[in-house]
């Protein structure tokens, strides 16, 4: 009786205390980078390069935000476009395209249906530089290099393949009988699909979009290879480029990367439900 009360308070010590002290130690850590940017962003350049460096700004301030949004030899505002421009396209072509092959590979049996899915998977195993002679020179031959179309089709190939084989885990957890009897009713199949089948499918359709969406907007490599103007820059590429080749405007630069979190901090805020669900969904049928 003993050992069994001292082992429920040993428990009992291990999953609160010790459990949320850990847990707290780890998200600063993790926040840490976060948070340093943040607070430089809020100094002045006198308390930037100032000694002893301080955590804390004695005087915050937003002249940071203002001259990184306004400056003209870094158009921030102009990066911030491009990336949302091209992740929100990105994001849509990904949903069309993903959404139609995941029903196809869920409800349609063929020849060579699990070599395509092995293809998928196997496409997620390369790294991206690996990609970037082939469509170097792709891009170069079509005249799309620094353009927005070479940016958006460079992201589709890691954002489809890993979506589609998401999207079919999740239609095959739908039930075929749902769209069988909306075809019974008259509905043709692609009908049955959007009236039945995709509204079902919503939290892992807004897992595709967030993936697709955040993957874009966080790409560097595309970004510096395929684009060379400043004004086809996208906020990735234009941060890199804040560094100057003989000073480094750690408050703009502070700024530009706290104003780059914005948009992706919305999106998980309002669909961080969908998004845990969908990759719980596909990941038990995948």
């Amino acid at each position: 009786m003993k050992r069994h009360q001292s082992g429920d308070l040993f428990e009992r010590i291990l999953g609160g205390p010790i459990l949320w002290a850990g847990l707290a130690i780890m998200t600063l850590f993790a926040m840490g980078p976060f948070l340093w940017a943040l607070s430089a962003s809020l100094k002045t350049r006198v308390e930037l390069y100032a000694t002893p460096i301080t955590y804390i700004p004695a005087q915050a301030t937003l002249q940071n935000y203002v001259e990184a949004w306004t400056s003209r030899l870094t158009p921030f505002s102009v990066f911030f476009a491009n990336s949302l421009w091209v992740s929100s396209v990105t994001m849509v072509a990904t949903i069309v395209i993903s959404t139609s092959a995941g029903y196809a590979l869920a409800r349609f049996r063929f020849i060579g249906k699990n070599t395509l899915m092995l293809v998928f998977l196997a496409t997620q195993m390369f790294p991206a530089v690996l990609l970037i002679p082939p469509l170097l020179s792709q891009w170069y031959a079509l005249g799309l290099i620094d353009t927005y179309q070479a940016l958006i089709y460079s992201n589709f190939s890691f954002t489809v393949p890993f979506t589609v084989w998401m999207l079919v885990g999740y239609f095959e957890s739908i039930p075929r009988e749902l769209e069988e009897s909306a075809m019974i009713d008259g509905s043709s199949r692609f009908g049955a699909m959007l009236k039945i089948i995709v509204p079902l499918a919503a939290p892992g359709i807004a897992a595709t979009a967030i993936f697709a969406f955040v993957s874009s907007w966080s790409e560097l490599l595309f970004a510096t290879t395929f684009t060379s103007s400043t004004e086809m820059r996208t906020l990735s590429a234009g941060l890199l480029y804040m560094a100057g080749q003989y000073e480094v405007q750690w408050g703009q630069l502070s700024a530009g990367v706290m104003i780059s979190t914005v948009p992706v901090a919305i999106l998980f805020t309002f669909l961080q439900k969908h998004l845990i669900k969908g990759l719980t969904a596909g990941a038990m049928k995948g």
